[in-house]
């Protein structure tokens, strides 16, 4: 194995992926610094406390879910400090996924795998997380810098970086994870690229549990003693509510069309009535949820997608994407947060065996490596969608488990890690003399197809038969 000493890299980003990156490579013994577009970690915060450059949001009952699975509780669980025992006392875990009709008729009622290996699935709040993880890189040793709009990058033979502020900040190797609005994506394939429409939108939330006692048509998710998940599906729309007892604290979002300009801020306020309006007729139960919903706790979310793209890697190889910046996911994947603490394990592995003199072939080892894989897991989150908002009743009837929310073996029991050390040989030898190479870290006997949005897109509206997925629920 290759020495990480005096290896240095610059994040951009501090998203799941860019913490990803940052934690693990600090913990091999690498110099990084992540620049910060936010001038803070929060998405609706109200609070802060600022001292130098660092900022750490106080009040954190913002937010709102994000699903945590044992693909990346795994690698987690590696960073020790006793990360994995703070998530777990904010943590939910439910053991069933009731899935609804727009009437409130149980369809499916799922049971949930609690973990994978004995590393949990789990569910919790994004803010909070996000924060943990950016407390454990400072810990580490990880410098952040915030309020940097960073577009002007540069490589050469021997180092890349940026220029910011008429500062010029190079090291061994540049990750970009900037999100779906990836200014760094044009840089690598020298067009510029805009997020593309997936046509949809969705309302989020998150507000105290208390809420749900207000009403004997809602005081049953409040009083359970265990965490509860339920979806309603019909045409175009579905509803999703979540409860953690530990936190005493619900989530309620609604998936609905979407016919505004493309836009993305986790700030645009959304309106209660607004929501009420997409769901029209339904449950009367998912309608006194919704009503439960503090004005000032509800947002309205554009879902954007870009195309899968092959080129996650620079000309010289000193620069590369991660998280949403190279595979965005919509949020019925399930799997874009952990998707990206993959990429973060997967490249510190890579870039510590390699060592600085061979980054350009890590960073190419990783964009083989995790291609296939994620352009599978993209495109899952579009399948899952259009089996609730296209849904062929005929196969619900037969098999109501065609409306099964994926939690295959292939995904979560994955260790993105061993699978980098394991295969980092093999894979070079292909990318340097065209030999052979496999992936296996996606479904058995899987054949990839290249994909587009328009593609999917052209599907809206319709019903797909079997033949057409390719994500076995």
């Amino acid at each position: 194995m290759s020495s990480a000493d005096n290896l240095s890299v610059l994040v951009v980003g501090a998203g799941f992926g860019g913490l990803a990156c940052a934690i693990a490579l600090a913990k091999r013994g690498i110099d990084v610094r992540v620049f910060e577009l936010a001038e803070d970690l929060t998405r609706q915060g109200k609070e802060l406390y600022v001292k130098g450059i660092t900022r750490l949001c106080i009040d954190l009952n913002v937010g709102d879910v994000i699903m945590v699975g044992s693909n990346a509780t795994r690698i987690i669980s590696k960073w020790g400090g006793g990360l994995m025992d703070e998530i777990w006392k904010m943590a939910a875990q439910p053991s069933t996924l009731k899935i609804k009709d727009k009437s409130g008729k149980i369809l499916l009622e799922q049971p949930l795998a609690n973990d994978f290996d004995g590393y949990p699935n789990i569910y919790t709040n994004r803010t909070k997380l996000q924060n943990l993880l950016y407390r454990h890189a400072l810990e580490l040793g990880v410098r952040f810098t915030f309020g940097a709009r960073v577009t002007d990058y540069f490589e050469n033979d021997t180092e890349a970086g940026f220029s910011l502020n008429g500062a010029r900040h190079s090291a061994d190797a540049v990750l970009i994870g900037d999100g779906v609005h990836s200014k760094g994506r044009s840089f690598l394939s020298g067009i510029p690229e805009k997020a593309l429409k997936s046509g949809f939108a969705v309302y989020r939330s998150w507000f105290p549990l208390d809420n749900l006692r207000r009403s004997d048509l809602t005081r049953q998710f409040a009083d359970a003693d265990e965490d509860q998940f339920a979806i309603w599906i019909a045409e175009d729309t579905h509803a999703i509510l979540t409860t953690n007892v530990k936190q005493q604290s619900c989530t309620c979002f609604a998936t609905h069309k979407d016919l505004t300009d493309i836009e993305e801020s986790w700030h645009l306020k959304g309106s209660v009535d607004d929501m009420l309006d997409v769901v029209d007729g339904w449950d009367p139960v998912l309608r006194e949820i919704i009503r439960s919903i503090p004005p000032d706790d509800l947002i309205d979310h554009k879902l954007l997608w870009r195309n899968p793209n092959k080129k996650w890697v620079s000309g010289r190889g000193r620069i590369a994407l991660v998280g949403d910046a190279a595979h965005p996911h919509l949020a019925t994947s399930g799997n874009g947060g952990a998707q990206a603490i993959e990429d973060g394990a997967t490249l510190a592995t890579l870039i510590t065996r390699a060592g600085r003199h061979e980054i350009p072939i890590a960073l190419r080892a990783y964009e083989r490596l995790r291609f296939e894989r994620t352009s599978l897991t993209q495109r899952m989150g579009w399948e899952t969608r259009h089996r609730w908002h296209q849904t062929d009743w005929e196969a619900v009837a037969a098999n109501p488990e065609f409306l099964k929310f994926p939690q295959p073996e292939w995904l979560n029991g994955h260790d993105a890690e061993e699978y980098a050390a394991a295969h980092l040989d093999k894979v070079i030898e292909h990318l340097r003399n065209g030999s052979p190479f496999q992936s296996s870290n996606i479904p058995a006997g899987h054949v990839h197809k290249d994909w587009t949005i328009e593609e999917m897109m052209a599907r809206e509206g319709q019903k797909a038969d079997a033949s057409f997925y390719q994500v076995d629920n």
